[in-house]
């Protein structure tokens, strides 16, 4: 799915961690669409403090590292600076070698976040090379943001940069999470073998090897409905006792949210890697499919926003969210089962009547 002049600018996602790797990715000349290569649910493994049974759910999908890897033969060099002077060393050694580094920061200190000066939050972004065009300075860095949240793309003086980079409130992420200060990541291309190896396989049969790759994408997430069923056991413990999950604390609240925003994030993502897949494989039913899983997305955003607006009511509120996880659910595992079906009826035309469309998917009912 490599696309010539791929562009970071083309790229946005509505989860941080997609948004850095998806804008390198570009960066280097790849479609970051293949990040949306995975769907589905699974149980988590590590053992986590909750509040909330949704915390124990995961979300099935492979890291960008794996997935940049077994697409183009990209590695990620992951390395925890033992102070902010060496991270900065190591930063403007790779953006004068022209590699993009991805970072983390506490919004708290980032100017362009909403969150700044308020509240402290873990976000990722991309320190960029500059553009050689006289713009280079010392004291500022090529910042882009390309997460839906907080859409930036400019310069952030050095001193602040990397404050937020060593700021005390990244060694207290989210539960299970390790110490986020003074971390980097760097993608660059594979060894040379594997970049061999790939560019010769994009040479050979092309259209059948991406088509074959797609296909066999669907079989891998062929457990999905099982998956789903997880997510809809969750919403049944909700609400059979809504009062015992009336009340969440600050870091409950967060995790519950992200639940909600990394499922919004993977199917957008989903949708792209769909269109992509139309695109290359010649599929065309598979754009509805697309439109369908950007229908979830909105779904799974709205829901968020509900739990933002609304979950102060208490039970009530709790019912209300356990009903339009599973009326989203519901909806999850008939895109999954339409998708399997365009995939096998290729040739069926996206007027059919038989296809869901976006409408119908459209917003949860009214509170």
């Amino acid at each position: 799915m490599e696309r010539q002049g791929a562009s970071d600018r083309d790229f946005l996602a509505l989860d941080c961690i997609s948004a850095t790797f998806g804008i390198t990715a570009a960066w280097l000349g790849h479609d970051p669409s293949v990040l949306g290569d995975h769907w589905g649910y699974h149980l988590r493994t590590d053992a986590v403090d909750s509040e909330w049974p949704v915390e124990q759910i995961g979300i099935h999908r492979r890291t960008p590292e794996e997935i940049l890897s077994e697409w183009y033969g990209l590695t990620a060099d992951h390395i925890h600076h033992a102070d902010s002077r060496r991270a900065e060393e190591y930063i403007r050694a790779q953006l004068s070698d022209g590699n993009p580094v991805i970072a983390w920061v506490d919004t708290f200190h980032v100017p362009h976040s909403s969150f700044h000066g308020q509240q402290h939050h873990s976000h990722r972004i991309v320190i960029r090379p500059g553009d050689g065009d006289g713009t280079d300075n010392a004291g500022v860095l090529r910042i882009v943001d390309r997460y839906q949240g907080s859409l930036f793309d400019g310069f952030m003086e050095s001193g602040t940069l990397f404050t937020a980079m060593s700021s005390d409130a990244l060694g207290e992420a989210r539960r299970g999470d390790p110490d986020w200060r003074n971390r980097t990541v760097v993608v660059k291309a594979g060894p040379p073998g594997a970049g061999k190896a790939h560019e010769a396989a994009q040479k050979e049969s092309h259209k059948e090897r991406q088509e074959e790759r797609f296909r066999s994408t669907v079989a891998g997430n062929a457990h999905f409905s099982a998956g789903a069923d997880l997510a809809t056991a969750c919403a049944d413990e909700l609400r059979a006792t809504p009062e015992a999950f009336a009340s969440l604390s600050p870091v409950g609240t967060i995790e519950v949210s992200a639940w909600f925003g990394e499922l919004a994030s993977q199917r957008a993502l989903n949708a792209r890697f769909l269109r992509a897949a139309a695109e290359t494989c010649a599929l065309p039913p598979l754009i509805d499919r697309a439109a369908d899983a950007e229908a979830l997305s909105r779904r799974w955003e709205m829901t968020r926003n509900y739990f933002f607006l609304r979950f102060r009511k208490g039970s009530v509120a709790v019912q209300r969210i356990a009903d339009l996880i599973t009326e989203t659910v519901t909806l999850e595992k008939e895109w999954n089962e339409r998708l399997r079906e365009s995939l096998a009826e290729p040739v069926r035309q996206s007027t059919d009547p038989a296809s869901m469309g976006p409408d119908s998917l459209g917003p949860p009912g009214a509170a």
